[in-house]
């Protein structure tokens, strides 16, 4: 009876919320990068792929120092174990792996989706949602200040505006998408009460959703839970374990430290072939 409430009271208020004071963009970025915590971290999680008869989980164990350093180790399990594994490393733009033995790099992937739960410094956090058209090139401006009380206006900026997405009240970046239009307009979901990424939707058409935040060492705010789709696909990402790393761990995040070559054989047999190629290119 209370959630039916609650749920009737926010389709009563929700107008009024359209039109409701909201903070600035420069205030909501640095609440949540606030919350991307500092320093080092492993994370450790399990990646499941549904296609046809197939349900494939692989594991993810990443390091992570902010939204381009990154390292991350994928080894199958299950049926994949031992004959599915892959390794890169994100380091000033460029992703760095092995292939038959020798070491490759290319540019980070354009919807490289990790960075956004990461974002440390909120200038690099805006910069990235202005290059996706979510926010204008000056959006992250400081505004300047009146100097006297009767001067203070409230100007709503234009690009983000109040919506309901997993059951909360979102601060919502970008233009909404027309009813009568194909694809989706690129946007972001912040919660309003706990500056956590709650959905991302780039340009090219993916989604992640990202739920059931828990906090973690040094202000670390990470979800439980999250769920990628594009096309007709979908990849289910559940969090195993967060925990901070020491200062020393930072010698990882150098090309030469890459140890595992990509052994991609497993795959060969599953109907899910497709989809788990495609995520590790696009999005890791």
């Amino acid at each position: 009876m209370r959630k039916l409430l609650t749920a009737t009271l926010v389709g009563i208020f929700c107008p009024v919320l359209a039109s409701a004071f909201i903070l600035p963009t420069r205030t909501i970025l640095q609440k949540t990068s606030d919350n991307a915590g500092s320093g080092i971290y492993a994370i450790e999680q399990e990646v499941q792929f549904a296609n046809g008869d197939d349900t494939i989980h692989v594991r993810e164990t990443w390091l992570i120092d902010n939204d381009r350093t990154m390292r991350l180790t994928v080894t199958g399990t299950k049926e994949l174990q031992g004959s599915f594994r892959m390794q890169f490393l994100y380091a000033g733009g460029q992703r760095y792996t092995v292939i038959n033995g020798s070491k490759k790099n290319e540019k980070t992937p354009d919807d490289f989706l990790e960075k956004y739960l990461n974002f440390r410094s909120p200038e690099v956090f805006a910069n990235n949602l202005a290059q996706l058209k979510i926010i204008p090139h000056g959006g992250y401006s400081k505004r300047i200040l009146a100097k006297k009380g009767e001067d203070v206006k409230y100007e709503p900026e234009s690009w983000v505006r109040y919506s309901r997405t997993g059951g909360v009240v979102n601060y919502a970046f970008g233009t909404p998408t027309p009813e009568d239009d194909k694809n989706s307009n690129p946007g972001l979901w912040i919660e309003q009460d706990q500056f956590v990424i709650r959905k991302i939707r780039l340009p090219s058409q993916v989604e992640m959703t990202a739920d059931n935040y828990n906090q973690f060492a040094k202000g670390l705010y990470y979800p439980r839970t999250r769920t990628v789709r594009w096309g007709n696909n979908t990849a289910t990402i559940r969090l195993i374990s967060a925990s901070a790393r020491p200062a020393t761990a930072v010698a990882q995040f150098q090309p030469s430290s890459l140890d595992i070559n990509t052994k991609l054989d497993g795959l060969e047999k599953l109907s899910a072939k497709e989809a788990i190629i495609e995520f590790y290119s696009r999005f890791r």
